[in-house]
């Protein structure tokens, strides 16, 4: 079976903000699951409501090193609408705010899926239809090591990746996974729902589990996808 893996760094800084902190936008460890499927998508030039990707493929991810966390001072502003018939907007400033960010942070990425579509995805990170980032707009990433692998699915009790659940040692997060579409009698889409998935984020690889898992072997590099 044919399986991706490349390696994304983040060129500055990077943020996963988490939707349910305020006054201090947190961000999470690594890249959500959402996230890499939307890199992908920009990637191969896809429409960006497109839902398309997150069935293509089930996801490892790696990251290497910790990164340091800093936080700056944002300044949020709401435009409303003053005047129906004058389009008039006014800025009216939020209550200050601190964002938390990740400097030049690193992960490898572990793809598997359809070999034809693992192959156009090879291509298009290669040689991208749009600019690529992660987080937001402003958070330009680079990607290197982009290699085709032939894999099998073993049993091992060394894991280089993430994984699904709770294990010791390992910072714990609820990660956004996938969108759900909620769409009306027309077919059309009226709002959309976000699945998480609970994580454990190991400190050091490999992670020596106490009784082997199913996981995939990337040359040697034993990988739990979602």
């Amino acid at each position: 079976m044919l399986g991706l893996k490349f390696r994304v760094e983040g060129l500055y800084f990077v943020s996963f903000r988490k939707p349910t902190t305020t006054a201090v936008a947190l961000t999470y460890t690594i890249p959500p699951f959402t996230t890499l499927r939307g890199l992908i998508a920009n990637a191969l030039g896809l429409p960006r409501d497109s839902f398309e990707v997150q069935e293509w493929f089930k996801i490892g991810i790696k990251p290497e090193g910790y990164p340091q966390r800093n936080r700056e001072m944002a300044k949020l502003l709401k435009f409303i609408k003053r005047d129906k018939e004058t389009h008039y907007l006014r800025a009216f400033p939020s209550s200050p705010m601190h964002k938390e960010f990740l400097v030049s942070p690193q992960y490898k990425v572990y793809l598997i899926g359809e070999k034809s579509k693992i192959t156009q995805t090879y291509k298009a990170l290669r040689d991208p239809q749009r600019p690529l980032y992660l987080g937001t707009s402003d958070d330009l990433i680079d990607i290197d090591t982009i290699e085709l692998v032939d894999i099998e699915k073993v049993q091992s009790d060394e894991v280089y990746s993430i994984l699904d659940g709770v294990y010791a040692g390992c910072a714990i997060e609820n990660i956004p996974y996938r969108f759900v579409p909620i769409r009306d009698k027309k077919g059309r889409i009226k709002e959309v729902h976000v699945e998480y998935k609970l994580v454990s984020i190991p400190r050091n690889f490999p992670y020596i589990l106490e009784k082997p898992v199913e996981v995939w072997n990337f040359d040697g590099e034993f990988v739990r996808v979602m």
